[in-house]
């Protein structure tokens, strides 16, 4: 089950993770695309405490697009 709460969570101890350690970017990886509301629920909690840190990057990324770009170059990768 996916909740505001628990997504706001994850969001949050991603970002403090990559502010306490000096990590440049956040990357969201989801499933939105198919799980409109769960992920979707997920990427907006995301969003609103990406605000909240404006020195760290945020982006995201559908998960199978992930996969092939951990293997091919993870070096563009920080916080997962």
């Amino acid at each position: 089950v996916i909740t505001k709460f628990c997504s706001e969570r994850i969001a949050k101890y991603a970002f403090e993770y990559a502010y306490l350690n000096n990590r440049k970017q956040v990357t969201a990886v989801h499933k939105a695309n198919i799980m409109k509301l769960a992920d979707g629920l997920f990427l907006e909690s995301c969003r609103e405490v990406a605000k909240n840190y404006p020195g760290i990057k945020y982006n995201e990324i559908i998960v199978d697009n992930c996969c092939m770009q951990l293997v091919s170059k993870p070096e563009q990768f920080d916080v997962m």
